[in-house]
């Protein structure tokens, strides 16, 4: 072989383990630490990503201070103290949890309704850390809904990816609603009712009932609470929260769930929704809201 092309290649090996040498030591292929199990990752780490969405009094980030606030970080920030793991929240819309999660931009998503859509997905924790209800709300100057039968032939609004999406399929299917029109978020589909461009929308519940007690003459209106069998169970739905599919998630499962499942019998839970104002059994027991 020709001396100047071999010693061309030495120099340019020789570069190139000078560079991954200098790529090692500022961590960039630093290995996975137990990266068959997340707790011993995320411990390694010393934090842990998670999902989560600004809709009041469940989540949201304060603009002046960058804080995290709402039942959700509560419960999580309690999680992460008691692991001894900092706690980096990762503002997303609901469209974008699945990706999030099994792209492993964030490590847990928080608050999340069991689907069979996503449990194909995703893995779920076994303790619900809180219920909640879905309600059909409507502008306080519409008259002629005042059940969900009278939404035939009506807009429907809900959010693109949530499990309310559910609820608006069976609500058509049911009571025949015309439209079901599809938003990113909550804020522009509240909007949109308030002026009429959409009849009524699917919302959270205790999101409209912290509305309502913030502002007793709050612009929209309760049609109802959606009965559980709505989405074929017995109860209200259970939040959870979901991680990446697979065996490498159980240790952490395992656990979130050996720490909400005291939190949720001793007091501690009761006392991060009372703090929000969600002092309704039903939130904490799971019992049919009426």
């Amino acid at each position: 072989m020709d001396k100047t092309l071999v010693r061309t290649r030495i120099r340019f090996l020789s570069g190139l383990f000078l560079v991954i040498l200098m790529l090692a030591a500022m961590g960039v292929f630093k290995p996975a630490l137990g990266a068959d199990d997340m707790l011993s990752e995320l411990k390694a780490r010393g934090f842990m990503r998670v999902g989560m969405w600004s809709i009041p009094p469940e989540s949201w980030i304060d603009i002046e201070s960058g804080e995290w606030y709402g039942v959700d970080a509560d419960f999580t920030k309690e999680v992460g103290k008691i692991l001894g793991i900092a706690i980096d929240p990762v503002l997303l819309t609901h469209a974008a949890l699945a990706p999030a999660l099994t792209s492993r931009r964030v490590d847990v998503i928080v608050g999340l309704y069991k689907t069979e859509d996503r449990q194909k997905v995703m893995d779920y924790n076994e303790v619900p850390f809180w219920f909640a209800a879905d309600v059909l709300i409507t502008r306080r100057q519409e008259t002629s809904i005042k059940t969900f039968e009278d939404m035939k032939g009506k807009t429907l609004g809900v959010v693109r990816a949530s499990a309310q999406e559910i609820e608006a399929n069976g609500l058509q299917q049911r009571h025949g609603v015309k439209e079901i029109r599809k938003y990113e978020s909550a804020d522009p589909m509240l909007m949109d009712v308030k002026a009429g461009r959409i009849d009524a929308a699917i919302w959270w519940g205790y999101t409209y009932d912290y509305a309502v007690k913030q502002n007793p003459n709050y612009d929209l209106r309760l049609v109802g609470y959606f009965p559980p069998e709505y989405f074929g169970r017995q109860s209200l739905n259970g939040t959870y929260y979901t991680f990446p599919k697979g065996p490498h998630s159980a240790s952490l499962i395992k656990a979130f769930d050996l720490i909400l499942g005291p939190m949720m019998k001793d007091g501690r839970g009761r006392a991060i929704l009372d703090r929000y104002g969600l002092s309704d059994s039903s939130y904490l027991t799971g019992e049919v809201k009426k």
